[in-house]
């Protein structure tokens, strides 16, 4: 009877070890499987970081683009406003009329008036897509080759179902989509692509 009950005690006492085991292990599961959610998460913020770093980058050489051609035309509106009084000046005192500046003021007005768009950039993101497909669109620049408005090139984008923001909205909210990957909002970077288009259209 009394090995028995030392064979009793001693597989209680080893049930007790597996239990405790047991239960180490599931804590440790949960451990590994907390940190790597955390890992994941911050993963997630440096791809978010890198894809800020790019698109500045972007933004910058096309505004640099930008103030190019707008110096460009606006030397060019000058020597085009310079020549044109100089010609209808010229004309008026040929023609002997009685204001002969007049028609060189005119050519001269005109030319001054002429305005370009120059300088609007929008981020674009599309809903099919992910985060780190957003184009940096050169809004300006695409309504002087098309011959139309920015709006209509706005337009046109979002007929396409782009959705767009400008570069300071759009790093307000990828600041404001790290903040809540940090929270554990989102599981997925396609609940991340989610709740940025949902930014987008707050913004409007």
């Amino acid at each position: 009877m009394e090995i028995i009950n030392e064979l009793s005690s001693l597989l209680n006492n080893e049930l007790d070890a597996v239990k405790w085991l047991n239960d180490a292990f599931k804590e440790l599961n949960r451990r590994v499987a907390k940190e790597a959610e955390f890992i994941d998460r911050l993963d997630r913020i440096a791809r978010i970081d890198e894809l800020k770093a790019r698109l500045v980058r972007e933004v910058d050489r096309i505004l640099g683009e930008e103030r190019s051609f707008e110096s460009i035309f606006n030397t060019g509106k000058l020597f085009n406003g310079a020549l044109g009084f100089f010609v209808g000046s010229m004309i008026g005192k040929i023609l002997k009329q009685e204001k002969p500046l007049s028609k060189g003021y005119y050519l001269l007005n005109r030319e001054l008036e002429k305005k370009s768009p120059f300088g609007t950039v929008m981020m674009a993101l599309k809903k099919s897509r992910k985060i780190g497909d957003i184009e940096v669109i050169a809004v300006s620049r695409l309504a002087r080759e098309a011959r139309t408005t920015e709006g209509e090139i706005i337009s046109s984008l979002e007929s396409k179902g782009y959705s767009l923001m400008t570069p300071e909205e759009l790093w307000e909210s990828l600041h404001r989509l790290e903040e809540d990957i940090m929270e554990g909002k989102y599981k997925s970077e396609r609940e991340q692509n989610k709740a940025l288009l949902n930014y987008a259209k707050k913004r409007k």
